[in-house]
């Protein structure tokens, strides 16, 4: 009889233990610092949401030995532009479940420097007393200065999903935690990006010196698998010997086209600039760039994305003899909306975009040269630039410096513990100097021809113009 009830006496007590449950009351993810272009809000995505709740559900009901987790239906999400830190507190309440949790993840760009940390902290009580507080740190170190120099996106959800998991299971003790620095992207996964867009393509390298992207003196060469296929130098601001340049009623017209923007007289014209492009084969090429005094202009908007068009810019390009090409360069900010999405201002960095799918920054050119048409695009967001005349693909390039003794993009340079980015180079361009110069991929198609890719080369500064003087 007394082992009878005994035994009842172990089953009652598992029928209460396993009658207990768990209640998520805190679910947070903030950044600080840090905006939508390289960390979009992913739990918006449903599939993201529901794989780290189901997970989060899981490994708390191993950790606590319960069935019963009750979830938050949706996770609390803030950016922080002041110095406020995330808050790791969890409500004082009137407990009414046996166990209280809190989840809290951080994105933070570091209080000094550029380096960017994931805090992941979690707290558990049970029955109003802390049984676990925990934090669990990453820095996120992107592969190459470019991510921390452009506006790349960082994470795709999939990879935002599985670091979270990660740091959760660290958090639990699940996996051992560690400092361990995790690494974002690779220099591989950039250029199948590139070789995916041809058939078949030959890798070549652009090694360039100078204020490239700010239509500053630089000296650049292009580089097949065996030989120097193109050098070339620019100038800015020398005794100009081209013909008289002119606002022409083809680039007003190609302006108001790709822009939305009527353009009728040229007290519209903020700023010029002139500059010689000169190449090793003795051509050379005369530069006008104009800026347009518009701050900015939308031209679509619908409920799953915006845009607007941001700094637009004219040019016009002569030989010696007469006017052979002009463009018309324009950025363009596109939003992946949702019915959260808003835009709202704070007193540290103005109108901020807030709860999208992501933000892209799109650099464009489109216009003419030597008769054939030029198109040029830079999705900042991806890191790759297509160049195309008509239908042809002439080249595409990787915008990573794979340089490894230089960590610049242009007229920027990041320093090695990422706490310094440093700004005009004065010293001349010189593609002698090894750790001055940057490398980037450029890949053309097999069936490329001296002409085309002497085009793309030449359309891609072009680009290069528009991108740095915004």
């Amino acid at each position: 009889m007394k082992i009878l009830s005994l035994c009842f006496l172990k089953v009652l007590l598992s029928f209460v233990g396993y009658a207990q449950q768990a209640e998520i009351v805190v679910f947070r993810h903030d950044l600080r610092w840090v905006d939508e272009t390289k960390f979009p809000n992913f739990f918006l995505y449903d599939e993201v949401r529901d794989t780290i709740f189901n997970a989060t559900k899981h490994e708390l009901s191993h950790y606590l030995g319960l069935t019963e987790i009750k979830l938050p239906e949706n996770v609390s999400y803030k950016i922080i532009n002041g110095f406020g830190n995330q808050k790791v507190k969890l409500p004082k309440t009137n407990p009414k479940n046996d166990y209280e949790v809190g989840i809290y993840s951080f994105i933070t760009r570091g209080t000094v420097g550029y380096s960017i940390l994931w805090k992941f902290n979690i707290v558990i009580k049970k029955a109003g007393k802390e049984i676990l507080a925990k934090e669990v740190v990453h820095e996120l170190e992107y592969f190459n200065a470019s991510g921390y120099l452009t506006t790349r996106k960082w994470l795709e959800p999939d990879q935002f999903r599985d670091i979270f998991i990660r740091m959760l299971q660290e958090s639990l003790g699940v996996l051992p935690s560690s400092n361990e620095v995790i690494v974002i992207g690779s220099l591989d996964e950039q250029e199948r990006k590139a070789q995916a867009l041809f058939r078949e393509s030959t890798r070549h390298i652009l090694k360039i010196d100078g204020r490239w992207r700010v239509a500053g003196n630089f000296a650049a060469q292009l580089e097949s698998p065996v030989d120097t296929v193109i050098a070339l130098r620019f100038n800015e601001k020398l005794s100009w010997e081209f013909p008289k340049p002119s606002f022409s009623g083809v680039l007003a017209g190609l302006f108001s086209q790709t822009t939305g923007i009527e353009v009728v007289t040229e007290n519209m014209i903020d700023y010029e600039k002139t500059g010689r492009l000169i190449f090793s084969d003795g051509d050379e090429l005369g530069i006008l760039l104009k800026w347009i005094e518009i701050e900015s202009s939308s031209t679509f908007s619908d409920e799953d994305f915006s845009q607007r068009i941001l700094d637009p810019l004219i040019a016009e390009i002569y030989s010696k003899d007469k006017q052979i090409g002009y463009f018309v360069y324009t950025q363009e900010e596109i939003v992946y909306s949702t019915e959260k999405t808003k835009k709202a201002f704070n007193s540290f960095n103005g109108f901020q975009i807030k709860n999208s799918l992501g933000i892209e920054q799109k650099h464009r050119i489109v216009g003419e040269l030597f008769e054939s048409p030029i198109f040029a695009e830079y999705n900042e967001s991806l890191g790759i630039i297509e160049v195309i005349s008509g239908e042809d693909l002439l080249g595409a390039m990787v915008v990573d410096n794979l340089n490894p003794d230089n960590r610049s993009i242009s007229d920027e340079t990041l320093s090695k513990n990422k706490k310094i980015v440093s700004g005009v180079k004065l010293s001349k361009s010189s593609l002698e100097k090894t750790k001055t110069v940057e490398w980037y991929p450029i890949y053309l198609p097999n069936d490329y021809s001296a002409e085309s890719e002497k085009m793309c080369i030449e359309t891609l500064i072009f680009l290069f113009f528009g991108i740095g003087n915004m």
